[in-house]
């Protein structure tokens, strides 16, 4: 089968060619459907029912899909006639924007002691500063101190104010495209810097999140593939010193990783935060054989300089097919280990990437073959000679093992101590640079306007309960002060905020009986929809309590801070567990973060079950398989090491790294392995099939270690802090993994001098 596919790919090139061209161009045909998800579903657990319970009470509530403006008067308060007037003109072109059905400011909401209105007069009449009913001289007053107002849409210094931007949608569970809110963004963003002179705005909100998020990861995969590609180039110019050999593994890298795109695109699968950079990925996958490829076929060229340029390429192609084989099987596996994680992003990613490393590999050995048929090159173009660094690395492997031992094993202490310090606690603010726009307006809105992120807490079976039982709403009051003495807490509202309202109405006692009623029914639908309808559901006989939570917290912990508050409820209030549960955006990140951990330990331990068990079938032998696996345990171990004595946490995006840094050390391996088992059978001795094996294969993995490793490093220069970590770890993997499969790998099999007889080189 495989004899003759090569037959058919360098007998007949042109029609190779031909038929690669058009599979090729009906995939990049599909590039244009090429979407990104930053929504909610993208921090969903599989299985999980939380996803589910967010929607029904997006539902029953509404909507948290809002836009927040942030509006820092430059001169005086805003609440001065110059500021009012320039308020009301930005609401009024922001309500001119296609999209944009209502906005809520300070000039639109119901004030109810401005003056103070009686509980007849509040059910009677809407009070606002727009309408002109309120009563100009009360209304800081009011800002201030309002239950509902103070900290929320007014700053306490009343400087700042802000503007809700509601994002509605028919269905919760149907948000807005991206593309639509990407352009009502940039509109909102346009016409806010209109009113830059007179006021300091900030954009903020989930939606701005999200969109946000988009954007870095577009501009990431288009120009940081663009700079690893170029960077890459420097490094092969650098190793190869041919145009040729720069230019055919970043060509078929490029065309791969297009081609997987497609192929995604096709499918219909989104890319999300979690497989952001699996372009980037793919590139080095395709590079990695390739480079492989090149440097077996240099070899053979100034090996055997007498044979023709098509058996030169079945030769290459014949000896690297079986290790590449072996390499793209355990890569999958490492890949698909991924699969065992709860995080239905990761799952995806772990299946796009399975999918990507079998389509690199593919394609990688055919285009060689079509490209090298040709074109061919003239044999004495390539020369090989002792590579000094590969020699270095021989000669302490062969000499001070017991250093490179010992090194390793101080290496690995401090890895494992720094393991014990790995969390996963991280926030949306954390992941952007502090000089950028996004940055700066979450600290602002969260510092100034109570918090940024929702808590959500729904109470199941109680409304109606509420509205006849004085000593329940007695409870719903101190529960509400409870969750705003939480310093972690900045704004809390809640049914009890409609209360205060009515108790301020009603000269400051709670009302009961008839009062309530005429609160409760009578209050114009406009007040209604600000204070009541987002809090109680007569409908679902429902209760919510929005706690807005300070992403800027020094060490938030947000699953310690959901244990407190339920552990509270029932010990301290006396709720039952299934009265009540949480959600909201913060409740889904958290179960998210805390599936990580798991899912981290869970994804190690299958990946290298897995990979042990295949290097059992590909090696038949358990001493190899052991020499094989346990030196590649140390690039994971030493990335979240270093993670967890830097006090990194583990977040959407480092959470792949480990299985990559394995199934990138485990590519080494078996490369190694089947080199030196060939090297072996020429004369016997493990000591100088190791000098033979660094000066052969050890050159194909340290170019490739060196051009990815630098090539990732480009990621440090991007917004999106989880993308530098990435870039970071993955430039420490490459190097890390090729260092201990150099070293710590050969010394084992020259200390153990396992039998080699079943390996297949």
């Amino acid at each position: 089968m495989l004899n003759s596919i090569l037959n058919f790919l360098t007998k007949k090139p042109a029609w190779s060619l031909l038929a690669f061209l058009v599979i090729i161009g009906s995939s990049f045909f599909q590039i244009q459907h090429f979407s990104l998800d930053a929504s909610s579903e993208s921090l969903s657990l599989d299985g999980d029912n939380n996803l589910e319970l967010y929607f029904e009470t997006q539902e029953t509530f509404g909507s948290d899909e809002s836009l927040i403006i942030s509006y820092t008067a430059k001169n005086g308060t805003v609440l001065s006639k110059e500021q009012l007037i320039y308020l009301g003109s930005l609401r009024n072109d922001l309500l001119d924007i296609d999209g944009i059905n209502s906005v809520i400011s300070i000039l639109d909401v119901s004030l109810f002691q401005s003056p103070p209105l009686s509980l007849v007069e509040l059910a009677s009449d809407v009070y606002t500063i727009d309408n002109g009913k309120a009563d100009q001289s009360l209304v800081a007053k009011e800002f201030q101190n309002s239950p509902l107002y103070a900290n929320n849409i007014v700053s306490s210094d009343l400087k700042t104010t802000a503007l809700l931007i509601p994002l509605e949608t028919d269905d919760p569970r149907e948000l807005i495209d991206d593309d639509s809110l990407k352009l009502l963004i940039e509109e909102i963003r346009s016409t806010m810097s209109q009113y830059q002179n007179n006021a300091t705005l900030y954009l903020g909100g989930v939606p701005m999140i999200r969109n946000d998020v988009i954007d870095f990861i577009k501009n990431d995969l288009i120009i940081f593939s663009l700079a690893v590609v170029f960077v890459m180039s420097l490094m092969l110019s650098l190793f190869f010193q041919k145009v040729r050999w720069v230019l055919i593994p970043i060509a078929i890298s490029i065309i791969g990783a297009l081609f997987m795109t497609g192929l995604i695109s096709a499918i219909g699968w989104k890319v999300t935060v979690i497989s952001a950079n699996f372009f980037s990925l793919l590139l080095v996958m395709t590079l990695s054989v390739i480079i492989h490829l090149v440097v077996r076929y240099r070899e053979i060229s100034s090996q055997q300089a007498a044979i023709s340029n098509d058996e030169m390429i079945r030769k290459t192609l014949n000896e690297m097919i079986r290790p590449c084989l072996y390499t793209v099987v355990t890569t999958i596996a490492a890949f698909a280990s991924l699969t065992t994680s709860h995080v239905q992003p990761v799952i995806d990613f772990g299946l796009m990437m399975s999918i990507g490393v079998t389509v690199a590999f593919m394609l990688s050995f055919i285009g060689f073959a079509i490209v090298m048929t040709l074109f061919p090159v003239s044999q004495s173009s390539h020369k090989t000679g002792q590579f000094y660094v590969l020699q270095k690395l021989a000669i302490a492997t062969d000499q001070g093992g017991k250093n490179i031992l010992f090194g390793i094993a101080v290496v690995s202490a401090i890895a494992i101590f720094g393991l014990n310090k790995l969390s996963v606690e991280n926030s949306f603010i954390n992941y952007f640079k502090k000089d950028t726009e996004i940055y700066q307006g979450l600290n602002f809105i969260d510092k100034e306007l109570g918090g940024t992120i929702p808590l959500e807490i729904v109470f199941n079976d109680l409304a109606s309960a509420y509205w006849a039982d004085a000593s329940l709403r007695d409870d719903f009051h101190d529960v509400h002060l409870y969750l705003d003495s939480i310093p972690s807490i900045g704004k809390v509202l809640s049914i009890d905020t409609f209360m205060q309202v009515l108790k301020e109405s009603n000269d400051g006692k709670a009302p009961n009986g008839f009062l309530l009623v005429l609160g409760k029914n009578n209050m114009p639908e406009f007040a209604k929809s600000q204070v009541l309808k987002p809090h109680i559901s007569d409908d679902t006989n429902q209760i919510r309590i929005v706690a807005r939570v300070k992403e800027t917290t020094t060490d938030l912990d947000r699953n310690q801070l959901i244990i407190d508050v339920k552990k509270e409820l029932v010990e301290n209030f006396y709720f039952n567990e299934d009265e009540f549960y949480f959600t909201g955006t913060f409740s889904l990140y958290n179960n998210l973060l805390q599936s990580l951990f798991s899912s981290q330990i869970k994804t190690i331990l299958t990946v290298f079950t897995i990979i042990f068990v295949l290097f059992l079938i590909v090696f038949r032998s358990i001493s190899i398989a052991l020499i094989a696996v346990i030196p590649n345990t140390i690039p994971s171990l030493i990335i979240l090491g270093i993670m967890g004595l830097a006090r990194i946490p583990l977040d959407i995006m480092t959470i792949t790294i480990a299985a990559i840094a394995i199934g990138i050390g485990i590519d080494n391996a078996i490369h190694y392995i089947s080199r030196f088992k060939s090297e072996l059978l020429v004369d016997g001795d493990f000591v100088t099939s190791m000098y033979r094996s660094h000066n052969s294969i050890g050159v194909s993995m340290f170019y490739t270690a060196a051009t990815v490793a630098i090539g990732f490093l480009v990621l440090i220069l991007s917004n999106f802090i989880p993308s530098i970590y990435f870039g970071i770890f993955m430039a420490i993997a490459m190097l890390s993994a090729v260092f201990v499969n150099l070293t710590l790998l050969p010394k084992l099999l020259v200390f153990f001098k396992p039998k080699m007889n079943n390996i297949h080189p």
